[in-house]
């Protein structure tokens, strides 16, 4: 099969550090190529629109009928008038260059296969002008993570954005959600037949980059008294709610002062969360270092004891961190309700908490900490449930299958 990735806004997979978008787009790419199908990558990047043959170098592309003529020439135009009436945004003429760019450059693909982003409906154009079909991979919703920021469209441009959205996630031919709150989230935003979205979980390296002799759940038995480490990792944004965490584990630490924090991550609320650390006077039990890469931060995840996931305000439970403890063999704190998340099963694999209710995350750090052998119970089943079902491999066996289903749909409807 050849592939065409597509990724219109900034996922950079060629220049390391790397952060969890670009590590996603790498594994994927790596195991698809595995198992020998060809895949090209077209991504806007800088400004530029470039290629790669999986993940060779970046090759800028010069798109024609598009980086000069006159559609280069109405563009300026629409958009001095744009600035001088202040109309709102819809994308248009990025959208049609990257279309443009996916004919010239991806002819000969099965399908297009795009990690969707917001205001970009250039693949949905070029799946319509190539007649092939358009698989989108939902990794959040986009207005959600807007609207946290503080930076979501109102009045018109909102309007405007929801009707161009809605169309092209309509014009898709089948949606892979990246976890089963993002599937109902997508379905109920753009009213999709949730027929035409499949979950499809994410993996984790960390089950090939630690095995289960290095880990501290399969080696070490902890007695309530002997020093224990708690492991967060991931971003700093308020939805990830480490105020909460910082000031849960203040309160155990004073029943448990042998605890340590390990906080893995960086970004906005950084500086706020090692503030907060010192004020609640917890700040020589906790470490911050900043962003790592995953070979980085695995052997300090494989040393420790509970893993901590405690969104808060946030539809999607099963970040890429719950896969990431149970492979290092964590005894995973999460925050949840209902069914969410599917990645752990309570008292089985890891521990659910109601989301913002700090009570219960200090109830439950100081539970696991007062229990070592429930915490190491979990943490190992952890691991075994994470060597099934959370490698990338079978992350794009999955894949694949919807891949497939897609292809041979579009056969019926041509035979």
């Amino acid at each position: 099969m050849k592939i065409g990735y597509l990724m219109q806004q900034g996922v950079d997979v060629w220049h390391p550090p790397f952060d969890g978008p670009a590590n996603h787009v790498r594994h994927v790419v790596e195991a698809l190529q595995r198992r020998g199908h060809q895949v090209r990558l077209l991504a806007r990047l800088e400004g530029r629109i470039g290629y790669s043959d999986g993940l060779g170098p970046f090759q800028p592309v010069t798109v024609r009928h598009s980086d000069g003529g006159p559609l280069r020439w109405l563009e300026r135009a629409v958009r001095r008038l744009q600035a001088t009436l202040r109309l709102p945004y819809a994308g248009l003429f990025e959208s049609i260059r990257f279309a443009q760019a996916c004919r010239q450059e991806l002819t000969g693909c099965d399908l297009l296969y795009e990690r969707k982003s917001w205001m970009t409906y250039g693949g949905v154009l070029a799946a319509r002008w190539m007649g092939i079909p358009l698989v989108l991979e939902e990794n959040g919703d986009n207005l959600l993570d807007l609207e946290a920021k503080g930076q979501a469209p109102t009045g018109l441009q909102r309007r405007l954005s929801l009707a161009v959205m809605g169309w092209a996630m309509r014009g898709a031919a089948h949606v892979v959600a990246s976890g089963e709150g993002w599937r109902e989230q997508f379905i109920r935003r753009w009213g999709v037949d949730p027929s035409r979205v499949t979950t499809v979980e994410n993996g984790t390296v960390l089950v090939e980059l630690l095995s289960r002799e290095q880990l501290r759940s399969f080696r070490l038995r902890r007695a309530p008294q002997d020093p224990a480490t708690l492991a967060y990792v991931g971003g700093f944004y308020p939805w990830h709610g480490v105020t909460h965490l910082l000031r849960a584990f203040a309160r155990t630490h004073r029943r448990f002062p042998q605890a340590r924090l390990l906080m893995v991550g960086y970004g906005a609320g950084y500086d706020e969360a090692r503030q907060l650390a010192h004020q609640l006077g917890i700040g020589q039990a906790v470490t911050f270092t900043g962003q790592l890469a995953p070979e980085a931060y695995a052997p300090r995840l494989a040393q420790a004891d509970i893993g901590l996931s405690p969104y808060c305000g946030w539809p999607e439970f099963s970040g890429l961190k719950v896969l990431d403890y149970k492979a290092a063999g964590l005894a995973t704190i999460a925050s949840g309700h209902g069914k969410h998340p599917p990645t752990l099963r309570h008292g089985v694999t890891g521990w659910i908490v109601p989301p913002c209710d700090e009570d219960a995350l200090a109830g439950a750090m100081a539970a696991l900490l007062a229990d070592p052998e429930l915490c190491q119970r979990l943490g190992q089943a952890a691991r075994q449930e994470a060597e099934v079902c959370h490698t990338w491999e079978r992350t794009v066996d999955r894949l694949l299958q919807v891949f497939q289903q897609v292809l041979a749909q579009k056969s019926d409807s041509m035979g």
